[in-house]
């Protein structure tokens, strides 16, 4: 099995970064990918096949971690790397590195990293309005993009809760901007001169999770280090913590602890360690259900709703949906290269009349889309792929109605809405597992479901489909 073959298993345990690389023994690049050019503009054209050493020549064989994970075999969890390129561009990164076996042979390393400058510095929002009256903000408060009054609300709450150290757990739907609302919360008060550290806890395997927030003592088990967990290295700044309700029992224990001591013990030290974090959350699902279903530990949920914000989903702040739609035009015109004016009356009509189950996600996900697909001035309708002109084009005052066959049946209406959020779900996941995970089914049981609902090929993405 090639290295390229191994690197989508890999980042599927990720639902955040920035970007991936992957060498051979000898240190020669064989995949890489950059999904933020305006920070880095490395891509895998100009790299593939040349030697990491000559791309990053900061870099040798003893200090690179690639070349270490591959010597030791052992991954290297959250290092923080300050980096240079040959072009002389500069950027620092929080990098996983991990070594790829064939058998029991080590072929190669991944590191799979995230940017630690402002991720989000092209959500520019128009809050003119507002700038006379409030405080100067942090820059990702004025990167949400809204103006509706719900939306004015959470800002409002933004801004005084930034003010304070006491914890903070952010529910909503998935591709409603969790982890911007963190990260306004941590550039708006006084610690925005310290880290922000996100980390995702389903996308980390349970027997890491707790090595990586707490750090590991060497020898505790076979091939640790001395090395910090990630409530240490964001110490004096924020920790967020997405998904919180995905993590095991046990370590929410430790997280509860370590949130009210402000103390961690690493895995097998004896040591506390004192630390200075404020613990932003983020819960997908209603935190109380979590609690009544018992993937949350109930002491936990108090401890972390001191101040509770939820974000409105897209649907019930309509108003919102042109503005954010202008503003990926504007985005993507800048990091594509292209040149398109604006978006065809029919289109923004229908993109308003949509109820957006994928949220801001969602339509930023069409607008890219869109631009891909379209070779005319504004985007339109035809500038859409197959899938997302049939769910536009299908009015909310028809859902549930065949074309020319009168009202459908309630078996007929509870099938067609399966299929639509089957098919919605895998469009939003990153493979067929993740999504039958997120539906609360087996895999298998998600296969059936495909051949039941007779989903075609070309309504899914074959690659999902296939892995």
């Amino acid at each position: 099995m090639g290295l390229v073959n191994h690197v989508e298993q890999i980042l599927n345990l990720y639902n955040y970064y920035d970007g991936a690389i992957t060498v051979d023994r000898a240190g020669i690049i064989r995949y890489y990918q950059n999904k933020r050019t305006d920070i880095n503009t490395l891509t895998e054209k100009t790299i593939s096949g040349r030697s990491i050493f000559e791309v990053y020549p900061s870099i040798n064989s003893k200090n690179s971690t690639l070349m270490e994970v591959m010597r030791t075999g052992m991954p290297l969890n959250n290092m923080y790397q300050s980096l240079s390129n040959f072009k002389g561009e500069k950027y620092s990164a929080l990098c996983n590195t991990y070594p790829i076996f064939e058998g029991e042979k080590i072929v190669g390393a991944i590191e799979i990293f995230q940017y630690m400058e402002d991720i989000d510095k092209y959500m520019k929002i128009s809050l003119q309005s507002r700038k006379d009256k409030e405080p100067q903000p942090g820059r990702e408060l004025q990167d949400i993009v809204s103006v509706s009054d719900e939306m004015d609300r959470l800002k409002e709450h933004i801004l005084k809760a930034a003010q304070s150290r006491s914890p903070v757990i952010i529910c909503g739907e998935t591709g409603t901007g969790k982890e911007l609302v963190a990260r306004a919360l941590h550039s708006s008060g006084p610690r925005s001169s310290g880290r922000f550290v996100s980390q995702n806890c389903a996308a980390i395997p349970e027997n890491l999770l707790e090595s990586i927030l707490f750090g590991t003592v060497k020898g505790s088990f076979t091939g640790s280090e001395n090395r910090k967990g990630l409530f240490e290295v964001a110490s004096g700044g924020t920790l967020f913590l997405d998904e919180i309700n995905s993590m095991d029992m046990a370590v929410q224990a430790k997280i509860l602890r370590a949130v009210e001591e402000q103390k961690i013990i690493r895995i097998g030290g004896t040591d506390e360690i004192p630390i200075d974090v404020r613990i932003v959350t983020a819960s997908n699902a209603d935190p109380a259900v979590c609690v009544e279903k018992g993937q949350m530990r109930e002491d936990l949920y108090y401890r972390l709703k001191v101040v509770q914000l939820e974000i409105p989903p897209l649907r019930r702040r309509k108003e919102d949906i042109v503005p954010i739609a202008m503003h990926y035009v504007d985005f993507y015109n800048r990091t594509m290269g292209k040149n398109i004016k604006g978006i065809k009356e029919e289109l923004l009509t229908k993109l308003r009349e949509y109820s957006w189950p994928g949220n801001v996600r969602e339509l930023r996900n069409m607008i890219e889309g869109g631009f891909n697909l379209c070779d005319e001035p504004y985007l339109g309708l035809d500038s859409l792929d197959l899938y997302s002109r049939r769910a536009l084009e299908r009015l909310p005052e028809n859902d549930g109605e065949k074309e020319g066959c009168g009202q459908l049946t309630l078996k007929e209406k509870v099938r067609s809405f399966e299929r639509e959020i089957i098919i919605r779900v895998i469009a939003e996941s990153e493979n067929l597992s993740r999504a039958a995970e997120k539906m609360g089914i087996t895999r298998q049981t998600l296969n059936n479901k495909i051949k039941e609902l007779k989903i075609s090929g070309s309504e899914l993405d074959k690659n999902k489909v296939d892995g």
